[in-house]
């Protein structure tokens, strides 16, 4: 199989796009302490893919990972090999992959490649080509080509003459490939080929009784597998699969043994259970979903382990959103506002940008649903605050659907508290929050989403027309109304049309006043 890496073109020019993407490369420079040429050539492979850009910072940050560890392993390959000659080709593959003007992800590939030709030949060298073949893999991963690294570790895997051991752990990241490329690229039929390595292939080779660690955390990794592709499709079987393999992971991952092994389960546990208890609208799975994530922060404490304590308070945050607005809670609610607040202490504008402004526009939604069970405004003005912080860097340029998703939320709480203010001011800049939203959010793209905004636009234009008694208000808010009601219906979606003919027919009643006024 060719060892080629795809695009180098485009990486071997690192500044061609560093200046379009300055903010994300400063922010995962930030983050991780990075040499800024190392980011700027990883992210020439980035843009090779259909991405958005909210995904860049964070592929940029896992390619990096990727990127020293295959510095960490291409510089152990040559400290076991007596082979002058591959000594130095190693040498020359190493140096290929330094930091400067010289790195160069084909090169290296290039002079491995060569390797694992001269090694293939020779049965007594067959580990080596296997270990060539695996570092080839991670060259092909570091430039996010997943697909060819997957058919890589294959190969290393199939190699004649290597240890089970080392079989196994090709397998492995032959399936962990696949799972990224599943996972960034909603690549449906690579989540399932890499469920079925881990459930076909990896699980009969590490028996429960043998290998107890590895058996649970392949469990792990097939039901991380099985919960993304439940996540995707349609029904709930992948999800109850996926719940079924973490169970069967707990069975091993003791807390007291293994406690950040379990508690990363307990994590991935309440993941399935929040998905599938919103997918089924249930309560019950929902709470112990909460019970899972509280679990796993028993261990992931924010002294210990920031990074995984704010991944689990971000999942908890969320069920409680959504538990909380189900049950009409304020207290749960709380703990959600509680639990974004906390969570920005770790994850910052600084080093997270866009994670920041989405924590942001999160919290200013627990805010909007706990100030509408409170009386007075302060409450509903901390989720304007919030929302506006979000806006000041989801910009419509860099995330326009999350701009105009933020937006929208940002009308929607403006809109409760000028209700509830009674100020015609603040109505109005829940009209034009709604009126930016729509800028991005157009018919032709996005009918559904334009419609529940003309939706929320209506109203709030029926809500200032009876505030400040304007017949010419009401009359656009009816048409706005109208060509909501419009899209419901025909999309067949009997809930929203009901809610929208109500609100419709609110409106033109208020016309109908107004113009009975204007009459007298």
């Amino acid at each position: 199989m060719n060892g080629s890496v795809q695009g180098q073109e485009v990486a071997d020019a690192p500044g061609e796009h560093a200046e379009a993407y300055e903010f994300e490369l400063k922010a995962a420079q930030n983050h991780l302490g990075a040499e800024a040429s190392d980011l700027a050539s990883l992210l020439a492979f980035i843009l090779q893919q259909a991405v958005s850009r909210e995904q860049i910072q964070r592929l940029l940050e896992q390619a990096y990972a990727r990127l020293q560890s295959l510095r960490e392993v291409a510089d152990d390959l040559g400290s076991n090999v007596d082979d002058t000659d591959i000594s130095a080709a190693i040498e020359i593959a190493v140096g290929a992959l330094q930091t400067g003007e010289s790195f160069s992800l084909a090169d290296a590939d290039q002079a491995f490649e060569q390797i694992y030709r001269q090694c293939i030949k020779d049965i007594n060298l067959a580990e080596l080509a296997a270990r060539m073949r695996a570092v080839q893999a991670l060259i092909a991963a570091v430039a996010l080509n997943f697909r060819h690294a997957a058919a890589l570790y294959a190969e290393a895997a199939a190699t004649v003459g290597i240890e089970p051991d080392l079989q196994w752990q090709y397998l492995y990241r032959q399936a962990s490939v696949l799972e990224d490329l599943g996972r960034e690229f909603v690549d449906i039929e690579a989540l399932q080929a890499a469920a079925e390595l881990y459930e076909n292939r990896i699980l009969p080779l590490t028996p429960r009784d043998q290998c107890p660690a590895e058996w649970s955390r392949i469990q792990d990794c097939l039901g991380t597998t099985l919960g993304i592709l439940g996540q995707r499709q349609r029904g709930t079987r992948m999800l109850e699969r996926a719940i079924e393999a973490f169970d069967n992971s707990l069975t091993q991952r003791e807390r007291e043994r293994t406690p950040f092994d379990w508690a990363s389960t307990q994590n991935n546990l309440g993941n399935a259970l929040g998905i599938l208890g919103q997918r089924h609208r249930d309560e019950e799975l929902l709470e112990k979903s909460i019970t899972a994530f509280d679990s796993a922060l028993e261990v992931r404490t924010q002294s210990q382990s920031p990074e995984e304590w704010a991944t689990t308070q971000n999942n908890l945050a969320a069920v409680l959103l959504s538990l909380g607005q189900r049950k009409k809670d304020a207290k749960m609610l709380k703990r959600a506002v509680d639990a974004y607040k906390a969570l920005l202490t770790v994850w910052t504008r600084e080093r997270l940008p866009f994670i920041w402004g989405t924590t942001m526009n999160n919290l200013g939604n627990a805010l909007r649903l706990l100030g509408e069970h409170r009386k007075g405004p302060r409450t509903l003005e901390q989720s304007v605050a919030a929302y506006n912080a979000a806006l000041s860097v989801t910009t419509r340029t860099r995330v326009p659907h999350d701009w105009a998703m933020t937006q929208n939320n940002l009308g929607a709480a403006l809109q409760v508290l000028g209700e509830r203010t009674d100020d015609p001011l603040v109505l109005g800049r829940a009209v034009a929050a709604y009126r930016e939203t729509l800028k991005e959010w157009t018919r032709e793209r996005e009918p559904m989403s334009w419609a529940m905004t003309m939706a929320n636009l209506g109203v709030a234009r029926c809500k200032l027309a009876e505030r400040n008694r304007d017949i010419e208000i009401s009359r656009r808010a009816s048409a706005d109304l109208k060509m909501a009601v419009d899209v419901f219906r025909g999309a067949s979606h009997a809930q929203l049309t009901e809610l929208g003919e109500e609100q419709l027919a609110v409106s033109r009643k208020l016309t109908a006043s107004l113009e009975a006024e204007t009459k007298a």
